[in-house]
């Protein structure tokens, strides 16, 4: 074969892995920088229409997260949630455990979501918190986060983003608002993710607990976007 031909063969075939390597790096950077108030890694905030009755789960419903082998254009299941039970605390020091492992992490509402405010530990630890026991299971996942659940906020028929986890009991590192966990594939477990529901703090007046809802994926590909109905009164 032509050197030249071979050359450039070689050369096409760097470029490919190279490509695919690429997007999954960004994809775990993008995960490994919530919650650390780095503008650069902020996500675009915008109203999502939920259009699909299908995409709405209940309390107690499995949810299967999907995700794309770039390299293979695989399609397939890494992980599945189930969110257990919720509740409300009025303040986190009524939780055993959670005060102490609060994580600071950027919230979206308010008078202008383009510049997010980042909330205090001192300050969510005195404000309303919402308590969520989630089940995780590993599929096939190698990212292994919970940083792709946030909390939305229903207003006028469109959800906007309220924020990530500000409680997470098996984060690895909360001091630096990381939500990354290890579990083998194949196996489960079960944990708490905590949110700060404080309509002071959140800068929302007359909240309606029944429009906030979980959601996975909320700034991820449509077909992948799917939302908890928490029932909340």
């Amino acid at each position: 074969m032509d050197k030249r031909k071979i050359f450039t063969a070689i050369m096409a075939i760097s470029m490919l892995i190279t490509t695919f390597s690429g997007c999954s790096s960004n994809q775990k950077q993008s995960y490994v920088n919530l919650g650390k108030g780095d503008e650069s890694d902020r996500p675009e905030v915008e109203d999502i229409v939920i259009d699909n009755e299908s995409d709405i789960y209940n309390i107690g419903d499995e949810i299967q997260v999907k995700n794309v082998d770039y390299g293979t254009n695989r399609e397939y299941v890494a992980k599945s949630y189930i969110v257990n039970s919720v509740k409300i605390y009025d303040t986190a020091a009524e939780i055993d455990g959670v005060q102490d492992k609060l994580i600071e992490t950027d919230y979206y509402m308010g008078a202008d979501p383009e510049k997010p405010a980042i909330l205090k530990k001192d300050e969510v630890a005195c404000g309303k918190l919402l308590l969520c026991d989630i089940s995780v299971k590993n599929i096939e996942d190698e990212i292994c986060t919970v940083g792709d659940i946030s909390l939305v906020y229903e207003i006028n028929g469109a959800c906007q983003l309220l924020g990530y986890p500000i409680y997470f009991s098996n984060a690895k590192d909360n001091e630096h608002g990381i939500y990354d966990y290890t579990l083998v594939q194949g196996q489960s477990l079960d944990a708490q993710i905590g949110f700060c529901v404080d309509p002071a703090l959140l800068q929302i007046d007359n909240m309606d607990l029944s429009k906030l809802y979980l959601s996975v994926n909320f700034n991820g590909d449509e077909e992948n976007r799917q939302f908890i109905d928490l029932r909340l009164e």
